[in-house]
């Protein structure tokens, strides 16, 4: 009787890439986690070792990357299996170079984009609001980033107080935005803007965002 065996083509080509990979998705949903604890030092550094440029000087195991690409993974750089199974434990030590895995292959470049977006600069928007709640390091006190918010071009300009997150107080063009604070069991919550107060406040070109942080 023949029997036929399924392998997924990774896992028989390379040990290393199905075993001796590390994925990216639980670090960047652990950074998420960060974010959401307000956790402003912790989460910038798990948002930085996720970047490919200069990792080295984060990671020193990680070997060099392209620095234009976000990656879904790291491979462990073994030669074989056999090398893999023999030295596993030599991952957690530190002890292997880790190599750029799979790059746009699966969600994760996706996910840190979103942290970036969403939670490092912290602008999302839902169906009648927008939602202000970034979350950063006092070192990054006068960040400057230009967004496309609500079909417009906006200058975002963040204070960053002690604290790295809790917005308490947005000002949209030297107009002071309403806002309504989100709930957040574990630190100050979000500023919640109605997408229509927003909009009314908006003008033609460029506009200014300012987001001060307690």
């Amino acid at each position: 009787m023949v029997r036929g065996l399924f392998q997924r083509a990774e896992s028989s080509a390379f040990f290393g890439r199905e075993i001796g990979v590390m994925y990216m998705h639980a670090h960047l949903r652990y950074a998420e986690m960060l974010a959401h604890m307000g956790e402003a030092e912790r989460f910038f550094d798990a948002l930085c070792k996720a970047h490919p440029i200069m990792l080295r000087e984060r990671v020193p195991m990680s070997d060099r990357r392209q620095a234009n690409c976000y990656y879904s993974s790291s491979d462990a750089a073994f030669a074989d299996r056999y090398e893999a199974h023999s030295r596993y434990d030599d991952i957690a030590r530190g002890r292997v170079a880790t190599d750029g895995g799979w790059r746009i292959y699966s969600s994760g470049p996706g996910i840190a984009i979103g942290l970036v977006v969403g939670h490092f600069l912290g602008i999302r928007q839902e169906a009648t609001t927008l939602i202000v709640d970034p979350v950063l390091p006092t070192r990054l006190d006068g960040l400057r980033a230009t967004l496309m918010v609500a079909q417009h071009q906006v200058e975002l300009l963040l204070h960053v107080g002690p604290k790295g997150h809790g917005p308490v107080q947005l000002d949209l063009n030297d107009r002071r935005l309403p806002f309504t604070r989100g709930a957040n069991s574990y630190r100050t919550g979000a500023a919640e803007v109605s997408l229509e107060a927003f909009r009314a406040a908006l003008q033609a070109g460029v506009n200014q965002l300012v987001v001060r942080l307690g």
